[in-house]
């Protein structure tokens, strides 16, 4: 490539076509891993919180490794059979960037979580529950910044939103009851990520025809 300065229209185009590349990549490429890990995640948090609630036995609290233990090798699994692209954009270093972030804070929180359950403070781990909503749903809605997809900055405002009603609805005392949270729960991954890709798939297939 010749070494010149690129002129306003020509850089306008360069962004414009690496976020048309990584929406292409997001919806062709990743959305059976997207699926994949909000499904997980749901059937995990539906059956924890069916545990706890019909054993009473916090110990239950350990099936949310399910999510790793099973996810990160399905993810490496899919990964392998997903068609490689020879370019990797500038914003799908900044969007894996973000995603490791909320990784690597899960993790952390899952350590946090860990240390305060074997001090005796069983219900230390609905942190990882706000984590869900909260973190995630700040992790999709820079995603949708980044990738201008107006799909995933609702579903993570709406996840952010929901979290922190969840959290002033403990405050205040009122039962977070499995009948009405899970729900919430599960429409909040089902915005954030699944829909999202739906959406982008539809778009590029019709803007190619």
């Amino acid at each position: 490539m010749d070494n010149k300065n690129l002129t306003p229209q020509e850089s306008l185009a360069l962004i414009s076509a690496m976020i048309q590349q990584s929406k292409h990549r997001v919806a062709f490429a990743d959305i059976r891993v997207s699926i994949m890990w909000a499904t997980l995640t749901v059937i995990t948090a539906t059956l924890v919180t069916i545990l706890l609630i019909t054993m009473g036995d916090p110990a239950y609290n350990y099936g949310w490794f399910a999510i790793p233990a099973i996810g990160i090798p399905l993810n490496i699994f899919m990964q392998r059979h997903k068609e490689k692209s020879s370019v990797r954009t500038y914003i799908d270093a900044i969007s894996a960037t973000i995603w490791k972030a909320v990784g690597y804070i899960g993790l952390a929180i899952t350590a946090i979580c860990i240390i305060f359950n074997i001090c005796g403070h069983q219900q230390a781990w609905l942190a990882m529950f706000y984590y869900a909503f909260i973190v995630v749903g700040f992790g999709t809605v820079a995603t949708g910044a980044l990738i201008k997809e107006k799909s995933y900055l609702c579903g993570g405002t709406i996840s952010i939103l929901a979290g922190f009603a969840i959290i002033a609805a403990q405050l205040s005392g009122f039962p977070l009851l499995i009948t009405w949270v899970m729900p919430v729960y599960t429409a909040c991954f089902l915005l954030m990520f699944i829909v999202p890709a739906i959406i982008i798939h539809h778009k590029l297939k019709n803007s190619a025809e």
